[in-house]
């Protein structure tokens, strides 16, 4: 089961939030820090749903550079590893996502120009957008 939706033209993001740490012994104050508002214009986007494999995989990116990208692991034992090229810049091993866990990225001043993918065990599940 997986799902690719793409958008060419005009697209708006839009992220605000808040994020609050607390620590449950008591010693430390909780802390929260405010995501102020960002609102992006841009021109294309892919968001979905898919099944990753154990071969590093090429992601086609919707525009070069790709400012906005986002993905959450969904599997509950397998590990995904993002690979990317920032602009101007040399490939790079980003982040192994643990099961749960997520990854989220904007640069509106530049981003990325390649992503490639690959997963700890065939057939893991990855939410994801990709914008710019």
């Amino acid at each position: 089961m997986s799902f690719t939706v793409t958008l060419a033209g005009p697209t708006q993001a839009s992220l605000n939030g808040l994020f609050t740490f607390i620590d449950t012994t008591n010693i430390q104050a909780p802390l929260s820090k405010v995501i102020p508002t960002l609102v992006a214009n841009l021109s294309a986007a892919i968001f979905g749903e898919g099944a990753i494999g154990t071969s590093s995989t090429p992601v086609t990116l919707p525009i070069n550079p790709t400012q906005l990208f986002y993905a959450r692991n969904l599997s509950l034992s397998a590990t995904i590893t993002i690979t990317w090229t920032p602009v101007g810049a040399s490939s790079a091993e980003i982040l192994v996502i643990q099961p749960g866990g997520m990854l989220f990225f904007f640069n509106p001043g530049s981003g990325i120009s390649a992503l490639s993918v690959v997963a700890s065990a065939a057939g893991t599940i990855v939410d994801y957008i990709l914008a710019g």
